[in-house]
């Protein structure tokens, strides 16, 4: 939970952009099951893993057959590990495992020779090739470099001279018609066939022997694979979504520019609806964004978490540029929670999972994401224990978001960031073009829904689109009036509370 459970990850994207993550090998499938945050004290590894997808994004067009050369190996690569751990312990190889691992050798003779001459330009840094010629020797006694094994008769003068002597009887015994001397010279090929398979297994057990003294160099070229390959896929994906290196900062702050969400920016593409880019400075404390329920504030949450994700997982994310530090946890709360399944409600499930939030923020720093924080309570409740947290997590050393359509919940040492909304939309047109098109008013709505954000101050007021959404949906006139006295005397008790 401290970095999202599995529900949360595909709730803000996370699922949607690992699948697209293009792993050849078993060894890089792998890495891609596994992934796990940087630490706090793994800052030069994380800055290393980044800089490496940077090389790779900035050679790939220019080394694109190099790449391909690469790929096309690694995509031959099959899963020897079981194999290796066996002859860690000197288990007995049999002719498949024996056969799988001098194709192994055979891919590392390839890929060690092209890609030690590709990163002298390239200089990717912490994978490094090593040569296991002298094991694919060992397997292939002959030098043929076929990609097939057997025990070969070069192995052993006696092997070779039990199968010649067995190769003679069965020649025997094919162009005899004598059915006794048949059954005699069975029973003599019988015998070296008990001497063969004797004299395979003592070779079987030398070779396994000879290989166990290279299970480290094994090892290491199983893991630079997998590696590599890793690498190679988050270099791709990040080309494929112009993706950005983020900087890692050692101070409490978070900048993205035009971030997006790819999977939120794929459903809209495929209605033909642009995505707005995010922007949004943060630092320890608390940051508010408000806006009303269709002004895309979930979206903006999902974003950021997502992006603050892959960038502790050692990924490039998805803006113009980002900037954050490594985090001890990452945090969403949201109203769809699994503790509502389990029989309580969406409030209690909240307040559950905001206690374990809590502790954390008093002995670590991370990012904290509250959705529409308290909306399964009554909104005079709700809107009070909305402000107490936002004044409690202000005082704290972690990054926090809480998005809200409360109001009088930011106090003048919150950061505040408002949906912009309807607020630069002609409204008279607008109402024009849904009384023209009522089946349509909320698509009409959405495509002029302006989802960029701008911090309010005091000269800034928080723009009221949940009643002009209301009047231009076709509410009753007579309850726009009522709600509209109800803003206004609103409206001057708050210029009172800014005076």
């Amino acid at each position: 939970m401290i970095f999202l459970d599995k529900k949360q990850r595909e709730q803000v994207g996370y699922t949607f952009v690992i699948d697209k993550l293009d792993a050849i090998t078993p060894f890089g499938e792998d890495l891609k099951k596994n992934i796990a945050p940087f630490k706090q004290q793994d800052k030069e590894l994380l800055v290393t893993e980044l800089n490496n997808i940077e090389k790779i994004t900035t050679s790939y067009m220019e080394k694109r057959n190099t790449y391909r050369s690469i790929e096309r190996l690694l995509s031959k690569v099959k899963d020897i590990r079981n194999s290796v751990v066996r002859c860690s312990n000197l288990n007995t190889l049999d002719d498949v495992e024996l056969f799988e691992i001098k194709s192994f050798c055979m891919i590392s003779e390839e890929l060690y020779s092209i890609y030690n001459d590709f990163n002298h330009s390239i200089n990717i840094t912490g994978i490094n090739f090593f040569d296991l010629s002298p094991v694919l020797n060992l397997l292939d006694p002959d030098n043929k470099r076929l990609p097939t094994f057997q025990i070969y008769d070069s192995y052993s003068k006696k092997l070779k001279d039990i199968r010649l002597n067995k190769r003679k009887l069965e020649d025997e015994i094919l162009y005899s018609d004598d059915e006794e001397k048949i059954i005699i010279l069975k029973e003599k090929r019988l015998k070296y066939v008990i001497e063969e398979d004797a004299e395979e297994l003592i070779i079987r057990m030398s070779l396994t022997k000879k290989i166990n003294s290279y299970v480290d160099t094994i090892k290491n070229n199983i893991y630079s694979m997998g590696k590599l390959d890793f690498l190679i896929a988050k270099g791709k994906l990040a080309l494929n979504y112009n993706a950005t290196k983020p900087e890692i900062s050692d101070n409490m702050e978070v900048t993205f520019t035009n971030s997006f969400n790819p999977e939120v920016k794929h459903i809209l593409e495929s209605k033909n609806t642009p995505f707005t880019p995010i922007n949004i400075s943060l630092n320890s404390g608390v940051a508010v964004i408000t806006g009303a329920n269709m002004g895309g504030k979930s979206v903006t949450l999902k974003t950021i978490v997502l992006n603050l994700l892959l960038g502790q997982l050692g990924f490039f994310v998805f803006a113009d540029y980002a900037k954050f530090p490594i985090l001890d946890f990452i945090y969403f709360i949201s109203d769809d929670l699994q503790s509502v399944s389990q029989g309580l409600s969406t409030f209690g499930a909240e307040i559950i999972e905001l206690k374990n939030v809590i502790e954390h923020t008093k002995v670590k720093k991370g990012f904290i994401a509250l959705d529409e924080f308290a909306r399964g309570t009554n909104p005079k409740e709700g809107s009070f224990l909305v402000r107490s947290l936002c004044q409690y997590l202000n005082t704290t050393t972690s990054i926090s978001v809480v998005s809200t359509h409360y109001d009088n919940i930011v106090t003048d040492d919150m950061i505040h960031y408002q949906v912009m909304g309807l607020k630069n939309v002609c409204f008279e047109d607008l109402k024009r073009k849904i009384v023209l098109n009522k089946t349509n008013s909320i698509d009409i709505i959405q495509e002029h829904m302006d989802y960029s954000l701008e911090k309010v101050s005091n000269t800034n007021k928080v723009p009221k689109d949940a009643l002009n959404i209301s009047i231009l949906l076709g509410l009753q006139p007579e309850i726009v009036e009522i709600a509209q006295k109800y803003y206004y005397k609103n409206l001057n008790n708050e210029e009172e509370d800014y005076e």
